[in-house]
């Protein structure tokens, strides 16, 4: 959801009708709020990496994925992994599914308001330890092809609508941060959606990765009595 591939917009007809239908835009990202600052003093890639070798990975990065490791060293690493995987898909859209979604809401004066903040969003990421996310992207310096794999098989598992298996894969990617960056977050969601005004109907967008499994936010919601359905014409999926 937060790419700019064509194919994650082939349902965007369908999302607009159930926008116009509905009283309130949720997005996953408020999207009102200034960004936090991304970069912070603490990181610096050559801090983590010895010359010869941050080199070494600098050309494969440009030559596999034409992102220079110089220009984001002072990134959050997860944040640098996250521009590899992205750098991988097709750019056929100026804007993200979610920001254009966001943005088609807000033209048609929906109430707007999103389930986290980026603040809060970029606390998870600085809270994370950066050393061994500096290992990762060693790794795949060495072998830049897992990378584009594990992506293009994202995107089909989003498009066919295949979301455990979708849950699956981006869980199995996340080693030990899945707690932090999805198990805790998915609580933290769905508590927004269970205290919001029943009196109105909402639209509420969210990746792919937090709807399914046990943690996820469908089984929570299932939990506090909701009843929850895929729509029609979008999804294929079961769950």
């Amino acid at each position: 959801m937060h790419i700019r591939d064509e194919r994650a917009f082939q349902s965007s007809k369908r999302l607009y009708e159930l926008i116009l239908s509905s009283d309130a835009f949720i997005g996953e990202m408020d999207m009102t709020l200034p960004g936090s600052i991304v970069e912070h003093s603490k990181y610096d890639a050559r801090d983590f990496i010895k010359e010869k070798v941050y080199q070494k990975l600098r050309k494969h990065l440009i030559k596999s994925f034409q992102v220079d490791f110089d220009f984001y060293r002072h990134l959050h690493p997860l944040m640098i992994m996250s521009l590899l995987s992205n750098s991988v898909l097709q750019k056929e859209h100026l804007v993200s599914l979610d920001e254009n979604l966001w943005n088609y809401a807000k033209k048609n004066g929906k109430l707007m308001r999103g389930l986290e903040s980026y603040e809060t969003k970029f606390q998870i990421v600085h809270s994370i330890d950066p050393a061994p996310i500096y290992q990762q992207l060693l790794k795949i310096g060495r072998n830049p092809s897992a990378v584009r794999k594990h992506t293009d098989k994202g995107i089909t598992l989003y498009v066919e609508g295949r979301i455990h298996e979708l849950y699956i894969l981006s869980k199995s990617s996340m080693h030990e941060l899945r707690k932090k960056i999805i198990y805790e977050r998915n609580e933290r969601m769905a508590e927004v959606v269970i205290k919001l005004d029943t009196a109105l109907q909402y639209f509420i967008t969210v990746g792919a990765g937090h709807l399914s499994g046990k943690t996820g936010m469908i089984s929570i919601l299932r939990r506090q009595g909701y009843k929850v359905r895929p729509a029609k014409n979008i999804f294929n999926s079961e769950e």
